[in-house]
């Protein structure tokens, strides 16, 4: 579980025993889960959109991918501040206040007249949903009595990880039919059921404990380092990577991280726990969730973008096609959160990862000419292997470090995890248009000079996964 649960004593469960009818628990779970919804359809729901949104406001590649790293990159910060707030302000008044801000940077999104507006309110809706999504968890595992959290985890987790399959087809639709402005604000209405709900269903809060102190300037630190990070990497590709503006930010990003890292070597109660870095098999299961999150996010940023500029489809075409990608990942989620039970994580994610080397080898030797249905097929291989990575990923990074430390270490795979997706969207867009400015150079067909900067693309992704292959395998070795 992603989240630290206060010390303080549970709130009493909202019926009292196994079995009851009483449906006020299961309607907690559908305030959080609208929410949590919400949250992971705003995540993706952006990417169809964004040829159109390029175009509307005459955006460039730096500029788009910023719609994406942004909201990531928010999210990075801020779910390590989750737990302070739930301990310091109540878990029930954090999470009605948060949906209501998440409520009106959707509205700031959908009126944005400007790009760095928009960047803005993708930005805040990043940093709100690092708030909400693991107070969700929690909301959930409060509202339930010990004996029936187990089924009601596994309908939240099974209802959560079909939310990917509705982004991109919803936002697909969405655009097609009305305007990318409506992708903000279909939010708006499932948010404002689910603040109504949690009111009344979610547990009340007890009195708040002593405010505990916050290390506020390590998180200062670390956005700072986040943000300068990857305005660094824009910078390099705009301006040269030996560049007098970009070495001085390079510069600055690395006193940012080096000042967190010794204020954090210093505290009792730091934000990461350090002490888990000294792990080298926790260390090597970072590395994998850190490919993760610059996989599924990458992916689902580069794959609409290219059926959009190669293949000529709609924004609802390019949602469809990532329907059966979200069913499958919804699937192998379900089913690899068992196999851990029977086989080696370390062998899981291998697999894992390898599913995604090959998914990704066959995009790049797709074009213009490939049918749906293969590019469809070519899809779900690569997201069926990040449904076998994630649990595996999540319980090998658990197993191999001291109970105490639970909370922290899957705190730190999370944080990880959305750094690794806010760099790889980064990162990848930049690749894209160096990709795409060095064939402009080169005499090709229309179609061939369109698709060759998206295969690079590609087969950069799957070298990617193929050397995160070596850190799975060595989180398996006792001797790593």
């Amino acid at each position: 579980m992603d989240y630290e649960v206060s010390s303080r004593a549970p709130t009493p469960p909202l019926h009292a025993s196994p079995g009851s009818a009483t449906p006020g628990p299961w309607l907690a779970m559908l305030a959080v889960m609208l929410a949590v919804w919400a949250m992971i359809v705003e995540t993706t729901i952006i990417n169809v959109a964004i040829p159109t949104i390029m175009r509307h406001f005459s955006m460039t590649q730096d500029s788009a991918q910023w719609l994406s790293t942004g909201f990531l990159g928010g999210m990075s910060a801020t779910i390590l501040l989750a737990p302070w707030m739930d301990r310091s302000f109540g878990q029930r008044r954090v999470y009605i206040a948060a949906l209501s801000l998440f409520v009106v940077s959707s509205m700031l999104g959908g009126f944005a007249n400007s790009t760095a507006l928009l960047i803005l309110a993708r930005t805040l809706q990043g940093a709100i949903a690092g708030l909400i999504q693991p107070l969700a968890l929690v909301s959930v595992y409060r509202a339930f009595p010990v004996a029936d959290r187990g089924k009601a985890m596994a309908v939240y987790g099974l209802g959560v990880v079909l939310a990917p399959a509705l982004g991109p087809a919803l936002g697909g639709y969405l655009v097609t039919l009305f305007s990318w402005r409506a992708i903000f604000f279909v939010s708006v209405p499932v948010c404002l059921i689910s603040i109504w709900l949690s009111s009344v269903y979610l547990p009340k809060d007890e009195s708040p404990e002593p405010r505990s102190p916050f290390d506020w300037l390590g998180f200062v630190l670390l956005s700072l380092s986040l943000a300068s990070l990857l305005v660094g990497f824009v910078v390099g590709h705009r301006e040269g990577w030996l560049s007098l503006n970009f070495l001085v930010r390079l510069a600055v990003t690395l006193c940012l991280a080096g000042s967190f890292v010794l204020i954090e070597a210093k505290l009792d109660h730091p934000l990461i726990n350090l002490q888990l870095l000294r792990n080298k098999r926790f260390v090597a299961t970072t590395l994998v969730a850190f490919a993760y999150g610059l996989g599924q996010f990458g992916s689902t940023y580069l794959i609409p973008l290219y059926v959009q500029s190669v293949a000529h489809y709609d924004a609802g075409k390019s949602g469809v096609l990532l329907i059966p990608a979200g069913i499958a990942l919804a699937l192998s989620i379900t089913m690899g959160g068992r196999l851990p039970d029977y086989f080696p994580t370390s062998r899981l994610m291998i697999v894992g990862l390898g599913l995604l080397v090959i998914s990704f080898l066959l995009l790049a030797t797709t074009g213009k000419d490939t049918s749906f249905f293969t590019m469809a097929a070519f899809v779900v291989i690569g997201h069926f292997g990040l449904g076998l990575t994630v649990p595996a990923m999540t319980i090998g990074a658990l197993k191999v470090v001291p109970s105490d430390q639970f909370v922290q270490a899957a705190g730190a795979i999370s944080f990880f995890r959305q750094v690794g997706g806010a760099i790889g969207v980064n990162a990848l867009s930049i690749f894209l248009d160096w990709m795409s400015a060095r064939e402009a150079q080169f005499e090709h067909t229309v179609g061939t000079a369109q698709a060759a900067p998206f295969s690079n693309s590609f087969f950069a992704l799957s070298v990617i996964f193929l050397l995160a292959i070596y850190p799975a395998w060595r989180s398996g070795r006792s001797n790593a």
